[in-house]
Order: structure tokens, then C-alpha cells, then sequence
């Protein structure tokens, strides 16, 4: 029957008009996010490395104080629980707080004052000669440790330490499963005698490249595709 195979050969057209065009521009678009993927991954994995076998440095910076300094990882949500969370659950805690974790910073941080002398206003006079200053000694607690001599006219301390663990973590909290989500920054000290008094916290908001979106690379796609089913 001619009919029914011109509707056949009809068909046929259509198919290639359109639907192979079609199916060429997806496996493109797919293509080029598939290659876009690894050549992000592949970045994100050498800053990786790079950085976990960074250590710490330390310069002078310009307010002419002391700035410690060390590279970043750049880990996915995955990735972030894997590394940090799932080894330090104390960490996790506090993450938990957070609808979602942007980043992560935990520092230690040591205070040693080698010499504090506070001078008596007058000296101390004993007139009981059984009655004796007691020796030099020293405390050591589980969060500082000093060293101290009491002398007839001063106190002297020699050295004061006292240390902490800081983790300073940003993200976005919100106070029921739907509520509203507001960016916050937490401070945790493990010290109980460190009081955070004061915080500013700013987030530098990076818009995504022309050339990132989805809509160019689609559209790259959908050029690519067409030409290749020329």
C-alpha cells in the first residue's frame, strides 16, 4: 500500500528532523556538564591535597601583629561529613545546630605571659617570728598552669599558660523544619574560663560566571547538537 508507506517515509523525515536533534543536544548538554564535573572535581581534589598536608604558618602582618595562616579544603557535603564530622563527634554536635554547614574553622590557641610581677603597696611585715612566707610553687589545672613566688614586698607569677580550642563555624539556622533560614556564624571555646564577647561576621557573596550557568551551557549544547546533526 503507497499510503502506508508514505506515512512511513514521513515519519522517517520527522525523526530526523527533530527527534534526532533532539537526542544529539541532550547527549551534549550531558556531555559538557559531565566534563565541566571533572574538571571541577579534578581541581577540588589537588587544593585537597594540597591543603591537608599544609601546616601552619605564621607572619607578621600589617597591623604589625602575628597572623597564623593555613590552606582550605573545599569539601562537598559528603565529603565534610566523611573527613570531619564522622571523626570528631564533638564537632558534629555543634554542626548539628545548622540546617547547613558552609564552613568549618577550628584553631588552637595558647596564652603564655612568662613574667607578671604586681608589687606590694607596702611590704609585708611579720612580727611573729614563727610566722614564714610560703616556698615558691606552682598549680596545674586542666585549662591553665602557673608558677608563683611570694616575696616580702611582691607576687611574682613566672610563666602563666592558659589554652583553648576554638571552632568557629558558619552556616544557616532556622528555627523549625520550614522556618526561615538566617546565615549565622557560632563561636565555641572548650575553655570555660573564655567568654566570646564580641563577634562580626561577614560572608562575601560571589555571583555565579556568565559562562557557569546552566542556561549557556545548555544553549552550547543545543548549537553543538544541531550541528552535528548537520
Amino acid at each position: 500500500m503507497p499510503g502506508r508507506e508514505n506515512i512511513n517515509v514521513g515519519k522517517h523525515i520527522v525523526m530526523k528532523k527533530y527527534i534526532l536533534p533532539l537526542i544529539t543536544t541532550a547527549l551534549a548538554v550531558a556531555l559538557l556538564f559531565t566534563i565541566q564535573r571533572c574538571n571541577n572535581e579534578k581541581t577540588r581534589g589537588d587544593i585537597n591535597a594540597d591543603a591537608l598536608t599544609d601546616t601552619v604558618s605564621h607572619y607578621q602582618n600589617r597591623l604589625g601583629t602575628q597572623t597564623a595562616s593555613i590552606k582550605t579544603l573545599q569539601l562537598d557535603k559528603k565529603q565534610l561529613q566523611d573527613i570531619l564530622l564522622n571523626k570528631d563527634k564533638d564537632l558534629a554536635a555543634l554542626a548539628s545546630e545548622f540546617a547547613k554547614v558552609k564552613s568549618i574553622v577550628q584553631a588552637n590557641t595558647e596564652t603564655n605571659i612568662p613574667h607578671i610581677g604586681i608589687k606590694f603597696p607596702q611590704p609585708i611585715t611579720v612580727h611573729d617570728t614563727t610566722v614564714v612566707l610560703p616556698p615558691p610553687g606552682a598549680v596545674f589545672t586542666d585549662w591553665y598552669s602557673l608558677g608563683y613566688e611570694i616575696t616580702k614586698d611582691s607576687l611574682k607569677i613566672e610563666p602563666f599558660k592558659t589554652w583553648a580550642d576554638l571552632t568557629v563555624i558558619t552556616g544557616t539556622k532556622r528555627k523549625w523544619f520550614l522556618g526561615k533560614e538566617t546565615v549565622t556564624t557560632d563561636i565555641a571555646a572548650d575553655n570555660p574560663h573564655f567568654e566570646i564577647s564580641a563577634i562580626k561576621s561577614a560572608e562575601v557573596v560571589v555571583p555565579v560566571p556568565w559562562y557557569k550557568k546552566w542556561y549557556v551551557w545548555a544553549a552550547g549544547g543545543l548549537i553543538g547538537g544541531f550541528i552535528i546533526a548537520k
